[in-house]
């Protein structure tokens, strides 16, 4: 008996957490078992190939809003041409609503709705002893025909504590992004998201996370990224976990989705003391709009999230990412705008604004005809428009999302932002509805466009002949593009000459003792020297052989001076 598991990962670096699940479950009893994973950017036909080279018996497709229509097509043709195999989906897009999935898709043999563990098991014992209609009724969760009619099996939820591990310190997990998860469920219940619906949080054994956990950072993994909906939601696990992670002897970054208004004291205290690199939090936000939270049933305090947020950003070295999400009840333009200035005031490392997408399942699906949400037939299910935001807003907020992934979230363009969004009352809202209006009047939303084209954009469309903000573009740009020579818009005015001066009569030193054992040639491609019209300064900038970054430096006259005269 063949038996395949696959999946269409999102990108090539990610790695499907529910195909290993379900292969350790059942290898004990079904150790032919394979599983092949894709990418959606790689050819359907080539896929299917592969699938079908393996001449499978049954196939089980894991099944995400972003691979639905892709495994829905490789899924039919396999269906043609090896009409004897059994075709089975699973996975969060096909657990609810999958009555008129199977009344379309007539190729789909049998659907497992909810966790696949234990059903999928038992699903391959009855598919292999010739079981019968009663036998099927027994299969946890199972969505399968009967005599013309659409049935679904009580679904229980799976003993944690019997998911073998699926972690080993033998598996190839080179460049890859590891999903995991220590446990399952959320105590929350907002109306947007699917964990609403599975019920109380239940947690992986300990012990086990931690074994897990050590074999992936000896691998120095370059992410591990978890999964559970709120890794803090039992203070004193989040703690002992935390504290574990921040100890280990690892390059490798963790990522966490927590609820910010709920960090403590201790775990502020652990991750004071946790390396650079080491933690990053994701943060939802989402809305700070009372009307909204209430129609989403979304309980966060505010004060307190603001208050932790700047302990991490001060105190701390964890990467903040900070989640909105637009096109929600009762949020209008103006509003989301407060929300964004919420968001933009904490300074987060990134801010992902992201736009509502009614997942099958969601109790917000449900409700959308009571907010008059406008939404896409087919996945991801975007709302288009809602009795409070038109589709032209929403439209706008794209484009504000383009610009803030390339000028807030790239961070090539500090100095400058904080400059301007001053002149813009502190607002960053307004200043990239500005930005994104110009934008969109010159097309630049068209094409795509080079990093150094992107600073002198900033400066056409908003600039307005400002001799400071052209000269903290340039500041940003120096710090940034390491030894590039510096545009000519800008207003270069370097000097080799006092570069050369600086660096043969020694007064580098004096700036950068660091730099003492090398040659003047090889000081020379570390620093370069730039003088600002705006600040009446020389700006000394080291570019690290180990940094992407440039350090700047003012130099002082006195330091000047000295070199003037030699």
């Amino acid at each position: 008996m063949q038996i395949v598991l696959t999946t269409l990962n999102a990108k090539f670096t990610h790695l499907s957490l529910a195909l290993r699940y379900l292969k350790e479950y059942c290898q004990q009893d079904f150790p032919e078992i394979i599983t092949l994973e894709y990418n959606i950017n790689q050819p359907l036909p080539l896929i299917m190939a592969e699938i079908v080279a393996q001449k499978p018996d049954i196939i089980g497709f894991s099944c995400y809003i972003w691979n639905i229509e892709q495994t829905l097509e490789i899924a039919g043709n396999i269906k043609k041409v090896l009409p004897q195999t059994t075709i089975i989906l699973g996975g969060p897009e096909v657990s609810y609503d999958f009555e008129p999935l199977l009344k379309e898709h007539p190729f789909i043999d049998f659907v497992v709705s909810g966790e696949g563990e234990e059903a999928f098991l038992k699903l391959l014992h009855v598919l292999t002893t010739d079981g019968n209609k009663e036998q099927l009724r027994k299969v946890p969760g199972l969505v399968y025909r009967d005599r013309g009619t659409i049935k679904l099996s009580p679904n229980p939820t799976v003993d944690l504590a019997k998911i073998p591990n699926v972690y080993h310190p033998n598996d190839d997990l080179e460049h890859k992004i590891v999903y995991y998860e220590s446990s399952r469920g959320c105590p929350f219940r907002c109306e947007y998201c699917l964990s609403s619906r599975t019920g109380a949080v239940r947690y992986f054994p300990l012990e086990r996370v931690k074994r897990e956990l050590r074999i992936l950072a000896d691998k120095n993994i370059e992410q591990v990224r978890f999964i559970d909906r709120t890794f803090n939601c039992h203070p004193k696990r989040a703690t002992e976990l935390l504290a574990f992670m921040a100890e280990l002897e690892t390059r490798t970054r963790f990522q966490l989705e927590i609820a910010g208004d709920l960090l403590t004291d201790e775990m502020i205290e652990i991750l004071k003391k946790a390396p650079p690199g080491r933690f990053q939090f994701e943060i939802g936000v989402q809305s700070t709009n009372p009307a909204t939270l209430e129609a989403i049933s979304r309980k966060t305090d505010l004060e307190k999230l603001a208050c932790n947020l700047r302990k991490l950003r001060e105190e701390t070295n964890v990467r903040v990412l900070l989640d909105l999400i637009a096109g929600l009840p009762y949020e209008d333009y103006n509003s989301f705008g407060r929300s964004f200035d919420y968001v933009y005031d904490l300074q987060p490392t990134t801010i992902h604004l992201g736009f509502l997408k009614l997942l099958k399942g969601s109790s917000l699906r449900e409700k959308a005809e009571e907010f008059g949400c406008v939404f896409t037939d087919k996945a991801p299910y975007e709302v288009l428009q809602t009795d409070a935001i038109s589709y032209q807003e929403l439209q706008r907020l794209h484009v504000i999302k383009d610009l803030v992934d390339k000028y807030y979230n790239s961070h090539r363009f500090n100095d400058s932002l904080a400059y301007i969004t001053e002149k813009y009352g502190n607002s960053g809202f307004k200043f990239f509805d500005q930005f994104a209006q110009h934008w969109v009047d010159e097309g630049c939303h068209l094409v795509s466009h080079t990093q150094e084209k992107l600073y002198k954009l900033f400066y056409d469309l908003m600039g307005e002949k400002d001799v400071k903000l052209r000269d903290l573009l340039k500041l940003d740009y120096r710090k940034n593009e390491r030894k590039r020579p510096t545009p000519e818009w800008m207003g270069t005015r370097d000097d080799f000459k006092l570069e050369n001066q600086i660096i043969r009569s020694g007064k580098i030193f004096e700036v950068l003792p660091e730099l003492k054992s090398l040659s003047p040639r090889e000081i020379g491609k570390q620093i370069k020297i730039e003088y600002f019209d705006s600040l009446d300064r020389w700006i000394l900038f080291h570019y690290p052989v180990d940094s992407d970054l440039g350090i700047s430096y003012f130099l002082t006259q006195d330091l000047l001076t000295e070199c003037d005269s030699e």
